[in-house]
């Protein structure tokens, strides 16, 4: 424990669970949601069926809903009446030239910020903030370390 804060238990908090499904589809339960997810190379992006989405389109979900949480909790403790907050990401998407494959390039992060005129002046700060603070955000600033745990099952 740090500062009173249970980063065990948070992360079992946050944990997904995957399980793969066949043909390129695997159902992703976050604690009582599930979503199933395609590969894109097996359902391509375009005329897909309702429902199907990709790994590459939950990322920028999950980027977005953290911009969204992280300002509506910044403007709160700043005092700063929003009235809508409307974010979308759209990631850019470029060949990998050292490991291949695809890899994320950027994300462009729009936000459409509604504010009381009173708080015209504290929107940069509380964008700067929101950027500083979210913690998608921080995961996509420069490399990110991946620590795999396997279990293998024989029968």
């Amino acid at each position: 424990m740090q500062d009173g804060i249970d980063f065990d238990a948070v992360g079992e908090l946050l944990a997904a669970e995957s399980e793969w499904l066949g043909d390129g589809r695997t159902r992703v339960r976050i604690r009582d949601l599930h979503i199933e997810v395609d590969n894109p190379l097996s359902v391509p992006p375009f005329n897909a069926p309702p429902g199907v989405t990709w790994p590459e389109q939950v990322f920028p979900a999950a980027l977005a809903a953290c911009w969204i949480t992280t300002m509506a909790e910044i403007a709160e403790r700043m005092k700063v009446k929003m009235r809508s907050l409307h974010v979308r990401v759209k990631p850019i998407l470029a060949i990998d030239e050292e490991e291949g494959g695809f890899k994320f390039e950027r994300f462009i992060v729009n936000i459409n910020l509604h504010l009381e005129e009173a708080d015209e002046k504290r929107a940069s700060r509380l964008i700067e903030l929101a950027h500083k603070y979210c913690l998608i955000s921080k995961a996509i600033k420069g490399n990110v370390e991946e620590v795999v745990v396997p279990e293998v099952k024989l029968s």
